[in-house]
């Protein structure tokens, strides 16, 4: 049986990462790890909610070259709360601005907009506009 889960997101620079997972989209560190060889944050998005793992890891580089391999769905009661935010943070890039979702699976109302985080990582937002 599975019981839990957790994403994990390296990084050459989790101390500077963890700020916008932080300011822009208001998870709470929940841990934070700094051995030798394990080190990162343990995030939080709600409570008792999925977790995100940032961590430092040797062979990282820079920014995600390829950030449409995964992307982190974020479910939300206002998009544009968390998109008002996310534009004004330095390194941050809107692919997709807030579009309905009836379109492509019809009867569907909710919204999605699609970003990057300052590292590249793809992040959809998708909910209510607010």
């Amino acid at each position: 049986m599975l019981t839990q889960y957790k994403i994990f997101i390296y990084s050459s620079n989790p101390d500077k990462l963890v700020k916008f997972y932080t300011e822009v989209l208001g998870c709470r560190i929940v841990k934070k790890l700094e051995y030798e060889l394990d080190y990162g944050y343990t995030l939080e998005l709600s409570p008792g909610g999925m977790q995100i793992w940032l961590a430092k890891h040797s062979k990282i580089k820079g920014k995600n070259k390829d950030p449409f391999r995964y992307i982190l769905n974020i479910y939300t009661d206002n998009i544009n709360f968390y998109l008002k935010k996310a534009r004004s943070y330095l390194g941050v890039t809107v692919v997709a601005e807030p579009f309905p979702m009836g379109p492509i699976i019809p009867g569907e109302t909710r919204w999605v907009c699609t970003l990057l985080d300052p590292e590249n990582n793809c992040i959809q937002l998708m909910g209510k506009l607010e």
